[in-house]
């Protein structure tokens, strides 16, 4: 009676473990993050920076420049600077930045349906389509946050990103076991979930972070910065699609890198 109940036990578990993943499975599709050559340049140095691709920090893959919606450098006062292409995966800023301060580069890939059927996935929306699983409108937004010359000025703008990971202080002050404060909102409004942050050297697994916490009613939270080196910090998130004869979900996700001296 004993050996039945806790075989049992273990079939309700497994069973349980088993539908938990399926439910996650698409908090682990490929997302994008800008890993920036130097988070830290003098005044009168370009930034430059690539594109990661994929589940496993920093380098996975990479997204070409012609998945892009925009790219570009906010600078000290909302000054707009461009970034250009210098090859089909790497960008740099149209010109030198002579002027010391805190800088954010925002990127954001193409906004795009995907559907998953039967026969395989199909880039567009289940409308007209047939043996359908599910489709997905994604949004996938990027920030980095780089220091030029001492890490003065503050990085807490809105871009208005469909997500958007805010640090409330800049993270070029902070050291090693200092706490990160964000604010994370979608479509503007805060997001009440689960954050994840890890650190370069941490792990080449996939979908591995350093750290984990959840954001509350307004949006905020904090990451224990447990290491120094360059950070990135994840979050995503589904809604039901406007439209359920087109498209099921709307998926969003956003990620924030910086360098913790």
């Amino acid at each position: 009676m004993k050996k039945s109940y806790v075989l049992g036990l273990l079939q309700v578990i497994t069973i349980g473990f088993f539908l938990l993943a399926l439910s996650h499975t698409r908090a682990y599709a490929h997302y994008p993050w800008l890993n920036v050559s130097n988070y830290a340049p003098e005044p009168g140095e370009s930034i430059r920076m690539t594109i990661g691709w994929g589940h496993r920090y920093p380098l996975d893959g990479f997204l070409n420049g012609d998945a892009l919606e925009g790219i570009y450098i906010l600078g000290p006062g909302g000054e707009k600077k461009n970034l250009i292409s210098t090859s089909d995966i790497e960008f740099q800023s149209e010109e030198a930045i002579s002027k010391p301060g805190a800088y954010i580069v925002a990127a954001k890939r193409k906004d795009g349906f995907y559907t998953k059927t039967t026969q395989g996935g199909k880039r567009c929306s289940k409308r007209g389509l047939k043996n359908v699983i599910k489709c997905y409108y994604s949004h996938m937004c990027m920030k980095a946050i780089v220091n030029v010359g001492e890490a003065k000025g503050r990085v807490d703008t809105r871009i208005g990103h469909p997500m958007e990971i805010i640090p409330l202080m800049n993270p070029g002050k902070l050291r090693q076991g200092d706490y990160l404060p964000v604010q994370v909102l979608v479509k503007g409004k805060p997001f009440k979930g689960m954050i994840y942050a890890t650190y370069v050297g941490f792990s080449t697994q996939r979908n591995t972070f350093a750290y984990a916490t959840a954001t509350d009613r307004s949006g905020r939270a904090k990451i224990k910065l447990i290491h120094s080196g360059i950070w990135m910090i994840k979050a995503n998130k589904e809604l039901a699609y406007p439209d359920a004869t087109e498209c099921d979900v709307e998926s969003f996700v956003a990620t924030l890198t910086f360098e913790v001296k």
